[in-house]
């Protein structure tokens, strides 16, 4: 008994069947789930990644390794009247590089084609956790460079620069009291504009705990003390001495174990994104869009293929980029003086 296809809708033996995955019933028969895949990451991963909005990241094309060059500043000097010559003066150079050198990936698998072609929440799901732990690792990676900024000197910088601005002596006792924690802060930002920063490009970075640890403060949420900046009844605080906050619980609470290493961590890079005891005790950090340098040579790509050898189909979502410290004077942290109980 011959066996009937049908291809656009018209029957017909040794047609052409038409695929659920084909693009307009023709071509690949995965042709559509690349894109629909691959959209549902994105969406997650711009839903649950704040950083990538924040900072300013550069594309790596044809090199592993970008560069901003640092110029120290000019020095003045006064000239009189009559014959006198100027003495020339020097101005000092120096560059802060970052380099790309470690694909992310998230992978899954689908042993059967129909299991996958079929149940579209299954594919969504895969979107959804690619999306989310992507976007964790990226933040987390972010973060920890930014308190390593913060720590930095004027040591190796050009004339002019200056290092970042800290407070390493806050109490564990303290942390619950609203009082103390505004006060610190407001201390931070006060070091900052001190240093000539703006600090309305500035946002500050606290874990919940320290964010709900402001709402009982009463001068931040009290309608006739700070006009629409809060509401106590619903539990929010939109800032705090002029910073827009962004709660996160991806700031590190512990240093990274001797003898292992962080994820994009490596002998390339000299570990930069492992975390040190003092970049595990930050408390609440404030960065500026020029806090770090950041390059992306392989945006976040999606890709559904077949392995006739494995005899299932991999889900993939990837990209590659590198972040280091770029301006320490545009941020500050506030750490414990001691490590978290």
């Amino acid at each position: 008994m011959p066996i009937n296809f049908i291809t656009g809708g018209t029957a017909g033996f040794g047609g052409t069947p038409t695929q659920s995955g084909q693009n307009l019933g023709t071509g690949a028969v995965d042709a559509l789930h690349i894109t629909q895949y691959g959209g549902e990451v994105e969406h997650t991963l711009a839903k649950k990644s704040f950083m990538r909005e924040f900072a300013n990241i550069k594309p790596v094309r044809g090199t592993s390794t970008i560069t901003n060059d640092l110029v120290g500043e000019a020095t003045l000097q006064a000239v009189g009247r009559g014959a006198q010559r100027p003495d020339p003066t020097e101005i000092t150079f120096g560059t802060i590089a970052v380099k790309v050198d470690t694909i992310v990936l998230a992978r899954s698998t689908m042993p059967l084609l129909d299991e996958f072609q079929n149940r579209l929440d299954v594919r969504t799901e895969m979107g959804v956790e690619h999306g989310k732990q992507i976007a964790k690792e990226f933040d987390t990676s972010f973060l920890v460079q930014a308190i390593k900024a913060s720590q930095q000197t004027a040591a190796g910088k050009p004339t002019g620069w200056v290092g970042g601005t800290t407070d390493d002596t806050y109490a564990l006792a303290d942390l619950g009291d609203s009082a103390v924690l505004l006060e610190a802060i407001e201390d931070l930002v006060t070091g900052m504009e001190e240093k000539d920063v703006d600090i309305e490009e500035c946002v500050l970075i606290l874990r919940p705990a320290e964010y709900m640890t402001l709402v009982r403060n009463t001068d931040l949420v009290d309608k006739d003390l700070s006009e629409g900046n809060g509401d106590r009844s619903a539990r929010y605080v939109m800032k705090a001495s002029g910073l827009r906050i962004q709660k996160t619980n991806l700031l590190p609470k512990t240093a990274t174990v001797g003898g292992t290493h962080e994820f994009l961590s490596n002998a390339a890079n000299g570990f930069a994104y492992d975390i040190t005891e003092a970049d595990a005790r930050c408390v609440a950090l404030i960065i500026h869009p020029k806090t770090l340098l950041a390059g992306e040579t392989i945006p976040l790509t999606s890709k559904v293929f077949y392995d006739d050898k494995e005899l299932q189909w991999f889900v993939d979502s990837y990209l590659s980029y590198g972040v280091t410290p770029n301006r320490a004077d545009h941020t500050a942290a506030l750490f414990l003086a001691v490590d978290w109980a």
